[in-house]
């Protein structure tokens, strides 16, 4: 169940970028809101960043490529497991555990926004 809403949200989002409601400005906002948060240390800052957009351009790549969506939502989630490995690896347990809190916080509002978009049409 984790997996679909996880799955569900990284096409949201994706989908919310390619539609043009989330700028490359918001996302880099978005990444340093979760950098301070995290705490992250001089050293680890720049491993986030690579981390993440790999992440994004794969994303982005997937987004601009014709293909079937279930395929697409597939790799998405493969692309979203691989940023979490790599995530797990370079924080420690507290700033993992952060991370996955903030993840959580943003599915839940991102599932409220499609829920009022739905009762506003």
């Amino acid at each position: 169940m984790k997996k679909v809403i996880l799955g569900l949200l990284l096409l949201v989002g994706t989908q919310m970028f390619a539609q043009g409601r989330m700028s490359e400005a918001s996302l880099k906002k978005m990444q340093d809101e979760e950098m301070a948060a995290l705490s992250l240390t001089e050293q680890q800052m720049p491993q986030y960043k690579v981390i993440n957009t790999t992440f994004m351009e794969g994303l982005k790549e997937l987004r601009e490529a014709d293909g079937d969506r279930s395929e697409k939502f597939a790799e998405m989630r493969k692309l979203s497991e691989k940023r979490n490995e790599d995530l797990r690896e370079l924080l420690s347990e507290e700033q993992f555990a952060k991370f996955e809190k903030l993840q959580e916080e943003r599915r839940k509002k991102m599932i409220g926004r499609a829920r009022e978009r739905r009762k506003n049409n």
